[in-house]
């Protein structure tokens, strides 16, 4: 499934895209700043040179942004992670990891960079205000005093020691540091994240009472995504030691229910999603298999073209990476299908035997018998 959003460019190694998401915050900020912002700090200018002042400024703020993601990323890996994606959307920047630190040094490293480079950001326009003439260049020295600003500002804001925010990770790192209890430590800082976040919904919500409507929801908006990442974020962990040890022979189902390459789509609706009611089947030729058919596949076939298409001709053939291994670790499993959307993946040997087959539902199963049994 695609991503959903517009890919931009490639930087490190590493996919820029912005979610469509994006454009209402740049608006609402590139807005707020030229009719609110600059001309209360600057009175005297147009209102064309306001709205300038107001779009380059949303820009470089999201420019910033992604720098501190970049700082992020960059450092994962180099210390051996995967960071492939990073998505500019509503409220900031998110970088896609498709594993979590193994140890509490790493986890530091990697959270610390990016208020590294906010601060540097910070300074680095502080000093370009200084320099700049604010009587010859008045439009300029705004537009650097405001970054420097708003760059320290979320500095601040993201060293609150609350996760999913750049301080709770730290925090953190560092409990996990002193305890080894990685759990315990996510816990803790993911209360602190919970906490945080009541307290802006609360403090958004008596805005709004107040007459603050839009800087009140923005509060009020923001608290609730701090909240659901924190928890999130525990539960992610959570999960981890529950499948920690598991591999996917352990846990995926066998045997199993194949469809043959030259079957038509009714005759595989009829005698295999009908009877057995999974959403998808792998699909052998010549003994091997060959690709997956799904509920989607079927669907994107007129109905009374059923009994003329073959299952080849409509299904997703296997390419590389498409099948895992009976080896695999279950938690690379699962990140697997959550980055590729797909619920169920064939398990194929190392001469592309099928061995078995591995879906959500397998997962969540055995998450479901451990966490209950932890308790």
């Amino acid at each position: 499934m695609a991503n959903r959003g517009i890919k931009l460019i490639r930087v490190l190694g590493i996919q820029i895209s912005l979610d469509y998401t994006w454009f209402i915050i740049f608006v609402i900020f590139a807005w707020s700043l030229a009719y609110g912002y600059f001309p209360f700090q600057q009175p005297g200018f147009t209102r064309g040179t306001y709205l300038f002042m107001g779009v380059l400024s949303a820009l470089l703020l999201f420019v910033c942004v992604l720098i501190h993601e970049l700082s992020h990323s960059y450092t994962a890996n180099r210390l051996g992670m995967d960071v492939r994606e990073i998505t500019l959307f509503i409220f900031g920047g998110v970088a896609q990891l498709t594993k979590e630190p193994e140890d509490a040094r790493t986890e530091l490293k990697i959270a610390i960079a990016g208020p590294a480079a906010s601060l540097a950001l910070a300074i680095i326009f502080w000093a370009g205000a200084r320099i700049v003439d604010g009587e010859a260049f008045p439009v300029l020295d705004s537009v650097l005093g405001y970054l420097a600003l708003i760059n320290f500002v979320l500095l601040v804001f993201n060293m609150i020691p609350g996760f999913p925010l750049d301080g709770g990770r730290v925090f953190r790192a560092l409990w996990w540091m002193r305890t080894g209890n990685l759990a315990s430590a996510t816990r803790v800082a993911s209360n602190i994240g919970k906490g945080f976040a009541i307290f802006l919904i609360v403090s958004g919500f008596f805005q709004i009472f107040a007459g603050n409507f839009v800087g009140g929801l923005w509060f009020v908006l923001i608290g609730v995504f701090v909240q659901q990442a924190a928890e999130s974020g525990y539960q992610q962990v959570v999960i981890k030691k529950a499948l920690e040890g598991v591999k996917v022979k352990d846990i995926m189902t066998r045997p199993v229910i194949t469809v043959r390459e030259s079957n038509t789509v009714s005759e595989a609706v009829d005698n295999y999603f009908f009877k057995y009611h999974h959403a998808s089947y792998p699909v052998t030729s010549n003994g091997h298999v060959a690709g997956l058919l799904t509920l989607s596949d079927v669907r994107s076939v007129d109905k009374e073209k059923w009994n003329v298409t073959r299952v080849s001709d409509v299904m997703d053939r296997l390419g590389p990476g498409d099948a895992l291994n009976p080896e695999d670790n279950a938690m690379d499993a699962l990140a697997k299908m959550t980055g590729d959307h797909i619920g169920r993946f064939p398990v194929l040997n190392k001469d592309g035997g099928l061995e078995g087959i591995l879906s959500m539902r397998d997962i969540m199963k055995v998450l479901e018998f451990k966490t209950g049994l932890q308790k």
